[in-house]
């Protein structure tokens, strides 16, 4: 038996995709959003019977009762009745089956049916949110808004700050957000959706929903204060047993501080302090014996140099892979897609490419 929005959907289905067999390979990634956002309506109109789909209300309200943990709240925040509010919520639990949330004393907590939906919800409100403000933008009816994440490593590169000047010059409006993170929480907030893209030092695990572009390399160099009583070593060997600085946490496999000592069959040193803090980091690394991993870019801080030697070892030291990563590039906003093409053109002109065989 099919519903009628089936058979609509059929109907639709096959002059949609007569037209994307007849696009060009131009026309068609220019229009990429289009048609990725017309195959998913079409897929879902297919699959779900009418009256069943989640909607988007229902999807805000989810947000909202798990951002506060409150029916109350939640109905204040999205100016709604408690009565409109509940009844959003009990329709997008019939609609996917499963109960999303538990009273309790403490008040309304998410079930593991509700946590992993309202992470989809999130996303699924930003991204409308960031279409609608790619429409504006580009009729010049609104502000902007562009948040891009770079790491304590990324920051330092010189070309990021041009690029971020000249786009600044190019859209005056645009409100603007630069947010320095490590890599692993910039991933959190691609994510999440909150952020457009991000400029980062370590390569990443393989991730479906996560669109990275491999741009240039940074070779790495090993820091001590000046005097050090290692500042001779030309070992890796020898400086496992030393007092190490990490600035990633210790479980993170991909970091550089883990690279060096794997890539050479080495554990990775005993003695370690964790500190994500950069400025903490090298005031530590001044005053106590203690080696740190630095990029190159290090080198050209004379804050950093007249106060540290680099201790330059025989085996190979793996070089830190810069990468572009973005929930999608295809459908940035308009003013965004402008900033992220300028800075992965801007590194690459700058540094070397990655080579096929640099470890993260």
């Amino acid at each position: 038996m099919q519903f009628p929005a089936q058979r609509a959907c059929q109907r639709f289905r096959r002059p949609v995709e007569s037209h994307l067999e007849a696009t060009s390979h131009a026309d068609h990634n220019a229009r990429l959003p289009f048609f990725r956002a017309a195959r998913f309506a079409i897929n879902m109109s297919a699959h779900h019977p009418a009256g069943h789909h989640m909607k988007l209300n229902q999807l805000r309200a989810l947000a909202a009762v798990a951002e506060t943990g409150s029916i109350q709240e939640a109905s204040r925040i999205l100016h709604l009745t408690q009565p409109a509010l509940s009844k959003a919520i009990k329709e997008l639990e019939s609609s996917v089956g499963a109960t999303l949330f538990v009273r309790s004393s403490k008040g309304v907590q998410l079930t593991p049916y509700g946590q992993r939906l309202v992470s989809h919800a999130r996303l699924i409100s930003e991204n409308v949110r960031r279409a609608r403000e790619d429409l504006e933008d580009m009729k010049g009816t609104v502000q902007s808004e562009i948040t891009v994440g770079v790491t304590p490593v990324t920051a330092l590169m010189r070309p990021m700050a041009a690029c971020l000047g000249t786009f600044r010059r190019e859209f005056p409006n645009a409100r603007l957000r630069v947010l320095e993170m490590r890599p692993a929480q910039l991933l959190e907030h691609l994510r999440e959706g909150t952020m457009d893209f991000a400029v980062t030092s370590q390569l990443l695990p393989l991730d479906r929903g996560l669109d990275c572009t491999q741009v240039c390399r940074l070779p790495t160099v090993i820091g001590a204060r000046r005097g050090h009583a290692l500042r001779a070593a030309r070992s890796v060997r020898v400086l496992q047993q030393a007092d190490w600085l990490a600035l990633d946490p210790l479980s993170d496999a991909s970091s550089p501080f883990h690279q060096l000592f794997a890539a050479n069959g080495l554990a990775v040193p005993a003695r370690v302090v964790e500190c994500t803090s950069m400025g903490l980091a090298l005031d530590l690394c001044w005053q106590v014996d203690t080696l740190i991993l630095l990029s190159s870019e290090s080198l050209g801080s004379k804050y950093i140099t007249e106060r540290m030697d680099f201790i330059e070892v025989a085996e190979p030291v793996p070089d830190r892979i810069i990468s572009l990563v973005s929930r999608d590039r295809h459908v940035l906003t308009w003013a965004a897609a402008r900033l992220h093409d300028a800075v992965l053109q801007a590194l690459a002109d700058h540094y070397p490419p990655p080579r096929s065989t640099a470890a993260p």
